[in-house]
């Protein structure tokens, strides 16, 4: 089996595209297997009186009935997302079933050729050029499987002709094989114009995908950026307004930032929003994430059920990573920070409301005791909450 399996490999050049195929192929193999129960049904009628039985009625409903289990299985795994993996296996064993009914169909007409009249002959020589040309332009999506299967039954077809008692069998002949090129030319037109959709369809994809990359992330430090910030706070209070969750939102800005510009430079600068950005990132988790508004101001989303008490334990987190010194120029540099912290407090909160919280926390901050953490409190006796000295 499995050297069979090799014998069709389905290996597009890109992996979007076997799955565009496949996906097509899901719509398209019940209506090919309709159309071949169809064309089995009106042979066991053309054949009926012609041949014995077991040839005309006993072994096409043999095949109805692998047809008939080939369909109920493949409309059964329609809606089912499949790996890459399975997607190419069953293609190979799709393509190997359709060999096997070409080479079948192929016997079964020769053998037929010789038990039926002049009738049987022209009717086997319409029916297998029909079938040959209908069911692989449906199934073209297969790959070279289908333009075997095609070969196969056009070859049969060709082989009636030369074989039966045909009248005309050079001009018979050259119409089938007319239909044949015209056949394999939309096929390969319709292939074609399918793989180009799927490529540009892939390659917009990319670039939209891109383009919402660039939109949501700052480019200096890769963290999320203040449009992804407020998207965050927005889709958080959704949660938390229906969930009953809590989270806290904070703002951090680097308290000696600018002396640094001024006196290594804006490069230098930017190399240490940089290393700022990288050493936030490892504080990213499931329940953390960390955003950079502009300039040297950063921004932080907590989820915790315990949010006001994970904030003491978090603020000293972040200012122990940021105070870590950092060679600038031949130069060690150590950067503070101030934080601003609210918590999530009920149904009337807005992300702009809460940024002002946070805000107005960091002035206070800043003010009063750079490098600590303050949290807005909402008590009029109580602005703000000192968290971490």
């Amino acid at each position: 089996m499995i050297n069979l399996l090799r014998m069709f490999p389905f290996k597009p050049a890109r992996d979007e595209l076997l799955r565009a195929r496949y996906n097509s192929l899901l719509n398209d193999v019940p209506v090919a297997i309709l159309t071949a129960l169809s064309a089995i049904i009106i042979q066991m009628i053309a054949f009926k009186d012609a041949v014995d039985w077991k040839l005309s009625i006993l072994l096409p409903g043999i095949r109805m009935v692998v047809a008939a289990c080939i369909f109920v299985f493949w409309f059964s795994y329609r809606s089912r997302h499949a790996d890459l993996n399975t997607i190419r296996r069953r293609l190979q064993i799709a393509g190997i079933i359709m060999m096997i009914s070409g080479l079948l169909t192929f016997n079964r007409n020769l053998y037929l050729l010789d038990l039926t009249d002049s009738f049987g002959h022209y009717f086997l020589i319409f029916h297998t050029t029909m079938y040959g040309l209908c069911f692989a332009l449906i199934l073209s999506k297969m790959g070279p499987a289908a333009y075997l299967y095609n070969l196969i039954l056009i070859s049969s077809a060709l082989l009636c002709v030369s074989l039966g008692n045909i009248e005309y069998q050079y001009t018979l002949a050259a119409l089938i094989l007319m239909f044949e090129i015209g056949m394999l030319l939309a096929m390969r037109a319709s292939n074609q114009v399918f793989d180009r959709m799927v490529s540009a369809t892939h390659e917009s994809n990319i670039l939209l995908e891109e383009n919402r990359r660039l939109a949501n992330q700052d480019t200096l430090t890769h963290l999320p950026n203040r449009r992804h910030f407020f998207m965050s706070v927005d889709q958080l209070l959704v949660r938390a307004k229906s969930r009953g969750e809590c989270f806290a939102l904070g703002i951090v800005d680097l308290d000696n930032f600018k002396p640094i510009n001024d006196v290594y430079g804006h490069h230098a600068g930017d190399l240490v929003l940089q290393e700022i950005g990288h050493r936030l990132l490892t504080m990213v988790k499931d329940n953390i994430e960390f955003y950079r508004l502009g300039g040297d101001e950063f921004a932080f989303l907590l989820r915790a059920n315990d949010a006001q008490a994970s904030l003491r334990q978090f603020g000293e987190e972040i200012n122990q990573r940021i105070s870590k010194p950092m060679p600038i120029k031949n130069e060690i540099v150590t950067i503070e920070a101030s934080i601003g912290a609210c918590v999530y407090a009920g149904e009337d909160d807005t992300a702009q409301k809460l940024y002002e919280h946070a805000d107005l926390a960091l002035y206070h901050a800043k003010r009063n005791n750079k490098g600590s953490l303050q949290i807005y409190a909402s008590a009029p006796e109580a602005i703000l909450t000192k968290a971490v000295a």
